[in-house]
C-alpha cells in the first residue's frame, strides 16, 4: 500500500463524506468519494493553517518489479497504464503532480503529470503511462496553493499493464523508455488499499494466470498488485 513520505511538509489524510468546515471553508473538498458514496474513503491533503503556500504532502508506492532484459532480444519497452481519480475545487488550489521513481535512480524522479488550479466540484480520471527501465514507484504529490481554500483529494490508484488506452486529454506522458521484457501487472485491484482501509468482506481476486488470493473480512491489505511473469 502507498506510505506517507517521511521528508515532505505534512501528510495526506484519510476521509470520507465533506472535508469543507461549513463555516470556514465551504468551497472546496469534495463531498463524497468518486463513486458518490458519502461512506466511502479517499486520501486528500488539508491546507488550513498552519500550512503555507508550497506545502508539499507526498504518497509513495510499494516497489514493483519489471523482468531482466529478455536474452531473446525482444525489444518492446515496459509499458503500465497509472490512473487514479483527483478532485480539485477551491479558489486557492495548489497542484498535483505524478512522478515516476526508478531503483538506482533515489535523486531522480520523473514527472509523469501535472495539473494546477481549481478543476471544479468534481472528480475527473487521470491516466496516464509510463515505461520504467528498472523496479520503481510511483509518487503522488498535492502542493499546498496561497489560500485555505485549496484542498485536493485522490481516490481509487490503478496500475495495469499496458498502454492507456482513452487517455483523459490533460494527461501527458514524459517517462523514459528501453529495452526490457514486459512481465504482466496484476493490477486492477482498485486501491481502495492506498485509503489504508480495511476490507469489509471476502474479497477474491483472480490473476491473470488463474491464481486466486482472498482478502479476508478485517485484514489490512498489504499490497495493492501483484507481479506475475509472462508466459
Amino acid at each position: 500500500m502507498f506510505t506517507q513520505e517521511k521528508n515532505d511538509d505534512f501528510d495526506w489524510t484519510r476521509h470520507s463524506a465533506a472535508t469543507r468546515d461549513t463555516k470556514y471553508t465551504p468551497n472546496t473538498g469534495p463531498s463524497t468519494d468518486h463513486t458518490g458514496s458519502k461512506q466511502g474513503f479517499y486520501m486528500y491533503i488539508e491546507t488550513s493553517r498552519p500550512r503555507k503556500e508550497g506545502d508539499q504532502a507526498r504518497l509513495v508506492s510499494p516497489f514493483f518489479n519489471i523482468a531482466p532484459k529478455n536474452p531473446y532480444g525482444i525489444t518492446n519497452p515496459p509499458a503500465y497504464c497509472f490512473g487514479f481519480f483527483y478532485h480539485m475545487y477551491g479558489k486557492h488550489i495548489g497542484t498535483l503532480n505524478a512522478f515516476l521513481k526508478q531503483k538506482g535512480q533515489m535523486t531522480l524522479e520523473a514527472a509523469v503529470w501535472s495539473l494546477s488550479g481549481n478543476q471544479g466540484d468534481r472528480w475527473k480520471q487521470a491516466k496516464v503511462s509510463i515505461h520504467p527501465t528498472s523496479s520503481f514507484q510511483v509518487v503522488l504529490e498535492g502542493i499546498r496553493g496561497p489560500g485555505i481554500e485549496g484542498d485536493i483529494a485522490i481516490d481509487d490508484i490503478t496500475l495495469e499493464e499496458g498502454e492507456c488506452r482513452d487517455p483523459p486529454p490533460n494527461i501527458s506522458a514524459n517517462a523514459l523508455s528501453t529495452s526490457s521484457h514486459i512481465w504482466l501487472l496484476y493490477a486492477t485491484l482498485v486501491l481502495t488499499l492506498l485509503e489504508a482501509a480495511y476490507i469489509s468482506d471476502n474479497t477474491v481476486l483472480t490473476s491473470p494466470s488463474g491464481q486466486r488470493t482472498v482478502c479476508r473480512q478485517g485484514k489490512k491489505a498489504e499490497r495493492s498488485a501483484e507481479l506475475y511473469a509472462a508466459v
